[in-house]
């Protein structure tokens, strides 16, 4: 590691015609810059390691790693559980209700089947995030 020598930079800047507390500015600015420059331990903290990627360097490295991540059996399992357009053919229709209620029981009725729909949708629309999310992860860490 170079150290910078302030004295000796003080002095052959006086030796040159600066005055002391010039010279003495100089060199103090000169070492700051210097230091400034330099990357420390904590400028290395977060920075992989050629020990961190060691584990991606072979096939069964990776595959190991790969194996924290869902398959794609794993995924449908999951997505069999969520309603599918066959299930939603069995709910009644406004059609259907309209002989058996006022508008006003339809109109609450169609706005709780709204409301339980949107969340199904909702749940459908977070897991296809999840699942998008775990795949871009997944292709990440093959190209890493």
């Amino acid at each position: 590691m170079a150290v910078f020598d302030t004295l000796r930079a003080a002095r052959t800047l006086r030796a040159a015609g600066f005055e002391d507390a010039k010279a003495e500015a100089v060199a103090e600015v000169v070492q700051a810059v210097a230091n400034g420059n330099r990357v420390t331990r904590a400028d290395m903290q977060g920075v992989a390691m050629k020990v961190d990627l060691e584990r991606f360097a072979t096939k069964e490295g990776l595959q190991k790693e790969l194996e924290r991540f869902a398959t794609k059996a794993d995924l449908q399992a999951e997505l069999e559980r969520f309603a599918t357009k066959e299930d939603l053919k069995g709910f009644a229709t406004k059609a259907d209700l309209q002989p058996f209620a006022t508008q006003a029981a339809v109109k609450s009725d169609l706005q709780d089947l709204e409301l339980r729909l949107t969340i199904r949708m909702g749940v459908i629309a977070a897991t296809a995030v999840t699942i998008g999310v775990a795949l871009m992860v997944a292709l990440n860490q093959l190209l890493l």
